[in-house]
């Protein structure tokens, strides 16, 4: 069997009293687009962000690509995996043009021609070297969060984590950016993990979905089984119902 390129296991997580993330367990397969899915509040984000060590009072087992999130130094877990955030703007300094916003990542690592393969990352999500020189402030939101995608791409992980990609931006703009990470997903042999709110994203950007409801899982069904509603849950057909998919 093939390893997984996530692994989570009784994943529990704290804050102060209160339990966001309740004894939860799933599997990203190498390659696969996987979504979690539930009302605000139902821990979908804070398992992403635990996963990326942005949260400190956790439990459980995290591995990415079979290195233990827990035993494996920041550097060097962040090579495997790296996190793409629902604002673009917030995530990227404002007096920093974009070819250095693209290009940081790189030069702490210590990585050899970063400015070059800052360009190729610019061309590779569509934007062009062009780019480099200009700031946050004078790109649209769409195109901002192009370029937090090739920054989550400098190092070049094999897992992306997405915590709402897309709602933050113009309906018009969200199937550019959906379109832009499938092909990135083919072209570049990614594993996406997708936090949604919305259902009609998920079905079309992902394998498999986890849905989740007061900080547990409530059940996990293929993308087939979503599109024909085949359901165990009455909080799923619920759920589904008021997304109107």
């Amino acid at each position: 069997m093939t390893r997984p390129i996530l692994s989570v296991e009784n994943l529990t997580v704290r804050f102060g009293a209160t339990t966001a993330v309740d004894n939860v367990s799933f599997a990203v397969a190498p390659g696969e687009s996987f979504g979690l899915v539930g009302e605000s509040g139902s821990g979908k984000s804070t398992i992403l962000r635990t996963i990326m060590g942005l949260v400190g009072d956790w439990s459980g087992t995290v591995q990415v690509d079979g290195l233990e999130a827990a035993k494996t130094p920041r550097r060097q877990f962040a090579q495997h995996v790296q996190m793409v955030f629902q604002d673009p703007y917030a995530s990227l300094h404002p007096r920093h043009q974009i070819g250095r916003a693209i290009a940081e990542p790189m030069r702490i690592h210590g990585l050899p021609n970063a400015e070059a393969r800052t360009m190729e990352l610019l061309d590779l999500i569509g934007l062009g070297s062009k780019f480099a020189y200009r700031y946050p402030h004078e790109l649209s939101g769409g195109q901002r969060q192009r370029v937090a995608i090739a920054r989550a791409l400098a190092l070049s992980p094999k897992l992306l984590l997405l915590d709402e990609p897309t709602s933050a931006l113009d309906v018009s703009i969200q199937a550019e950016i959906l379109n832009l990470l499938n092909r990135l997903r083919q072209e570049l042999g990614l594993s996406f993990a997708i936090v949604s709110h919305n259902l009609a994203v998920v079905s079309y950007m992902c394998d498999r979905l986890m849905v989740m409801q007061h900080a547990k899982v409530v059940e996990t069904l293929t993308r087939e089984q979503l599109r024909n509603r085949d359901l165990n849950e009455a909080y799923t057909r619920d759920f589904l119902a008021a997304s109107a998919l």
